[in-house]
């Protein structure tokens, strides 16, 4: 039997009540040279129905009589991906019809780059908004020294390159993942974003708990900390603190929190002078991206004085921001944060 070009990975849990119109967004991508591998987490409502009804020869469906959580039900589909590309999905949201043959094209006329994603609408419950992510791959690989670099749901990869690297998805890491997955793929092989959308995020009242986000705040924590090992940095237990806040735009409005965050930045910097894991410029848009959130937050107490530290600042050369700005990082935003990952 002739592999298909994609495989689209989607796992399932109690999904009935969006999964139809999830499947509908599928079977009208213009590529149709896919699989989708569906993996039935043991949902207990319809979903398992609702897969049966699809004709489709394209549908296959895996169930998990035990439950093996979202990290396992994605280990095996990979096992069982046949395609040469995998693309992920989750059965709540919609795919653009072009998505699947924007991103096999781009992989194809770019030999060098291991995954590819691109920006995501959120509809729902609350307010519709995109969210962009930076598209080249030096960009991206600094990006994910704070933030998660991909949409998960929008992710599309060279199945054998991941195979041959050992990439799978370590479930120690939930919620964060898929963060965990990018930051080790990023060290061995190119990304990229595609400055589009390609999927519609659905939000709704099943998405993450309160003790869910809290997780995700203490694994993007562990992740960074990996991450920051490339920069010869083993951060103290108060400068993991600082740096996921200073990410985040949530330090304390106080003028010492201020003053910690630009000595924190400007030592990445430093170790990268050393190091030379970041292509410097791509670096420098990424640092000056956190030190401008930084200063937002510390205006609200310190008036103009924030205002004028962050300009006084060698982080702040003029105008270097804007690139970073129109990303609209919103990196804590999603059910699974693309500050930690997304689900």
């Amino acid at each position: 039997m002739k592999s298909p070009k994609v495989t689209i990975l989607m796992p399932a849990l109690n999904a009935e009540r969006f999964l139809p119109e999830t499947l509908a967004s599928i079977w009208a991508q213009t590529c149709g040279d896919f699989e989708l591998l569906a993996i039935d987490d043991g949902s207990t409502d319809r979903t398992p129905d609702v897969l049966a009804a699809c004709r489709d020869p394209r549908l296959r469906t895996l169930r998990n009589e035990k439950r093996l959580k979202l990290a396992g039900a994605l280990n095996r589909g990979l096992d069982e991906a046949r395609g040469e590309f995998v693309a992920r999905m989750d059965a709540d949201d919609l795919m653009r019809p072009d998505r699947l043959a924007r991103q096999v094209a781009y992989l194809e006329r770019h030999p060098k780059i291991g995954c590819c994603g691109g920006w995501v609408h959120t509809f729902g419950d609350g307010p519709r908004k995109t969210l962009k992510f930076p598209a080249n791959a030096e960009d991206l690989k600094a990006f994910a020294l704070f933030y998660s670099p991909f949409a998960h749901p929008s992710v599309l990869f060279r199945r054998e390159w991941f195979a041959r690297e050992g990439l799978r998805y370590d479930g120690s890491y939930y919620p964060t993942e898929d963060y965990e997955l990018w930051a080790r793929a990023l060290a061995r092989f190119p990304g990229a974003n595609l400055p589009r959308v390609l999927v519609d995020y659905r939000v709704h009242g099943q998405s993450m708990t309160g003790g869910e986000w809290s997780d995700m705040d203490a694994q993007t924590v562990r992740v960074q900390r990996g991450i920051l090992a490339k920069l010869g940095i083993e951060p103290t237990a108060e400068e993991s603190r600082l740096h996921r806040a200073a990410s985040m735009g949530q330090l304390p409005a106080e003028p010492e929190s201020f003053v910690q965050a630009e000595t924190w930045l400007r030592k990445l910097e430093e170790a990268n002078r050393i190091r030379g894991a970041y292509e410097p410029a791509a670096l420098a848009e990424v640092l000056n991206y956190v030190w401008f959130r930084t200063a937002m937050a510390a205006v609200r107490k310190m008036g103009g004085a924030a205002w004028r530290a962050y300009r006084a600042s060698p982080l702040a050369e003029r105008g270097a921001h804007a690139s970073l700005r129109r990303w609209t990082v919103r990196a804590a935003a999603w059910k699974a944060g693309f500050g930690g990952g997304c689900r």
